[in-house]
């Protein structure tokens, strides 16, 4: 495994030395820039955007690196002055613009979208903060809506996978996102939560719904920040996400994990990282495929 990942390394450093001749040459043989053929060579989808993204990162101009990365530049302005920059001639190549410009569309609304979870996942749980409190409450409600709480701080929060008996402590470390996911879930899907809650409660080989869920919450902002889920969003082709989009791919992994789980016969919870990371690595090779989408198939 070491000498793989080391000969991994070795290779993609050896491709990044070799790639500005490399670009150099074809330019030179096909008189077209890097972004121009990439339009000609791919079908407009996944493998176009993602291709696309990487010329502009790796780029030596500042311009098309700040777009690669950027979430509030003008598209219109910005497709513009790249094809001034890479001198592209509008009526020589009437296809090029119209590609580009969605390209960049799919590209800046996943920017944009990673800040917003990005300022979730920073906006820390508080109980003197009434929304928090309310949307706390309201999951105990929906997932447990025959039971009355009997107090705020309570061993009944238990029954749903928290920790102890202030689910606060729970949320350090993703924030109010591990909220809002939680809620979601259980108000747009409630049969399907109150289910994986059921199975979760299995006292021979269940887990601790919350727990998880929030352990599922950190392993998708891992996914996102890693620009892993863009095969996922760039398929929805969506140029304008929102917090949803995003919180349906949790409504997805929780229901996609706890089948995982059951089908590894654990003995105890104690393996939970062993399974997590075998998961985690299942859900990376699937988003290698440029067809994936992380969509729930259970019923409201």
């Amino acid at each position: 495994m070491v000498w793989t990942e080391l000969l991994s390394t070795l290779w993609t450093h050896l491709l990044i030395a070799l790639r500005p001749m490399w670009k150099w040459l074809l330019h030179k043989v096909s008189g077209k820039c890097e972004l121009l053929r990439i339009t000609y060579e791919e079908q407009p989808g996944v493998k176009q955007t993602k291709r696309i993204e990487e010329s502009l990162k790796c780029s030596k101009s500042a311009l098309l690196k700040e777009i690669s990365t950027g979430d509030k530049y003008n598209v219109d302005e910005a497709v513009e002055k790249v094809m001034g920059e890479k001198k592209i001639v509008r009526e020589v190549h009437a296809g090029f613009e119209g590609h580009f410009r969605r390209c960049l569309l799919y590209i800046r609304s996943y920017n944009q979208l990673t800040q917003q979870v990005e300022s979730l996942r920073r906006s820390k749980f508080s109980v003197d903060d009434p929304d928090h409190e309310q949307k706390l409450l309201k999951l105990w409600r929906l997932l447990m809506p025959q039971t009355q709480l009997t107090a705020r701080v309570s061993h009944q929060w238990g029954d749903i996978g928290f920790q102890g008996t202030d689910p606060q402590t729970d949320f350090r470390g993703m924030g109010i996102l591990g909220l809002h996911q939680l809620v979601y879930f259980a108000e747009k899907y409630n049969n399907e939560a109150r289910n994986v809650l059921l199975k979760a409660n299995n006292p021979k080989n269940g887990f601790s719904y919350a727990i998880v869920s929030i352990n599922i919450t950190d392993l998708q902002h891992r996914l996102m920040m890693k620009r892993k889920l863009r095969t996922h969003f760039y398929n929805l082709s969506k140029t304008s996400l929102t917090v949803d989009d995003y919180h349906e791919v949790h409504c997805y992994l929780m229901s996609e994990f706890t089948h995982f789980w059951f089908s590894e016969n654990p003995a105890d919870v104690m393996e939970f990282n062993r399974i997590r990371d075998k998961f985690k690595r299942k859900v990376i090779l699937l988003l290698k495929d440029p067809q994936t989408q992380l969509v729930a198939n259970f019923q409201r």
